[in-house]
């Protein structure tokens, strides 16, 4: 199989301004290429210390809240892998919330069964549907002689009390036949909002039931946790493509450079250096949402594909353009304020412990 330098070279580029790699079948479905990189991260790695307490002790749900383009949709997806590989016994199920203009049951019922795939998700009355799920819920849960079934709830802030009471009568059915439902709601900062406003509304069942901690989602938060992230892509265990090839990401991209040494994770203190500088006039570096992290680091492999070889190491001014090229610095004030305190009322500590993320 050629590799991306391969490619490139093949097109007889050598200024890195001209080099432009042929984009192969491989090369395009690349996961870092797509945005679909998976990886443990140090913030994906404390929450699962948070949500696997929470199903040990078959606590009825936690939440979870971040800033927009943090990369909590892609982390569910990474958590929910852990938790089948941790609980193997206990079903998972992922469910987009939908915001509406007006509450509806039947909508409610039929999203949720459609997340489930199931064949029947817009077939009958209100009542046929909820009963399906109950139904459906039950046998997936008996089918693997669990007491427990998961439910990751991403865009958790498109509910409201109508809908989380739904969930809530749901939990009390299946309890009722032995199933615990464990909620993990995961949204943006307007969830906070909706605690809020159940307080108001004296619904401490629902925030009893869904929402008594709400942690925060972060991004990264320092150079470790940058190191950390980028030593994911070195490693062929946790960042292996094509499947069963050998090769890691920073390999598959820069193989002449990885071989001789070199390493992403090396790269980690430039990086973190540029995101300060972007940051300065904005209140200062307090964290970096996963999504800026995986635009630089896509944006450093392909701009160095054609220029790959041993000794390679980026420069102050490759990081530099890979982070305006990520419009972090646009995103400072408008999707993310460094000085805007979430209303979280839980911290995640996270624990020292083997890394167990190698096998999933």
């Amino acid at each position: 199989m050629e590799t991306p330098t391969q490619m490139a070279k093949t097109q007889g580029s050598t200024n890195r301004s001209e080099a432009k790699p042929v984009l192969s079948r491989v090369f395009d479905e690349h996961p870092v290429i797509r945005d679909r990189a998976r990886l443990p991260t140090p913030p994906v790695k404390a929450v699962f210390d948070v949500i696997e307490r929470t199903i040990y002790q078959r606590d009825p749900g936690s939440s979870f809240i971040a800033h927009p383009r943090f990369g909590k949709t892609f982390a569910i997806q990474v958590l929910t892998k852990q938790v089948c590989a941790t609980f193997p016994q206990v079903p998972v199920i992922i469910i987009s919330a939908k915001g509406h203009a007006r509450f509806s049951e039947v909508a409610f019922y039929t999203e949720i069964l459609e997340n489930c795939k199931h064949s029947f998700s817009g077939v009958g009355k209100v009542s046929a549907r909820r009963s399906r799920l109950i139904n459906y819920l039950w046998t997936l849960s008996q089918a693997r002689n669990s007491d427990r079934i998961v439910l990751f709830i991403d865009e958790a802030q498109n509910w409201a009390e109508a809908e989380f009471s739904c969930l809530r009568d749901l939990s009390n059915d299946l309890a009722l036949n032995d199933v615990r439902v464990i909620a993990l709601l995961f949204g943006q900062t307007e969830l906070a909002s909706i605690r809020t406003v159940l307080l108001q509304s004296k619904r401490t069942d629902l925030i009893g039931r869904f929402m008594m901690q709400q942690f925060e989602f972060k991004g990264l938060t320092s150079l470790s946790d940058l190191v950390e992230t980028m030593e994911c892509y070195d490693d062929v265990e946790m960042s292996e493509y094509p499947e069963g090839s050998g090769i890691c990401y920073s390999e598959y991209f820069l193989p002449a450079a990885f071989q001789g040494g070199w390493r992403l994770s090396k790269e980690a203190g430039r990086l973190w250096a540029q995101f300060e500088h972007a940051a300065r006039e904005h209140g200062g570096l307090k964290q970096v949402g996963m999504h800026w992290v995986a635009a630089c680091i896509r944006s450093f492999f392909v701009t160095h594909i054609g220029v790959d070889h041993t000794g390679l190491t980026g420069t102050d001014a490759d990081w530099r353009q890979a982070v305006a090229a990520s419009c972090f610095a646009l995103s400072l004030g408008v999707t993310y304020d460094a000085d805007l305190q979430l209303p979280v009322n839980a911290s995640i500590f996270r624990e020292a412990r083997p890394n167990d993320y190698r096998s999933t």
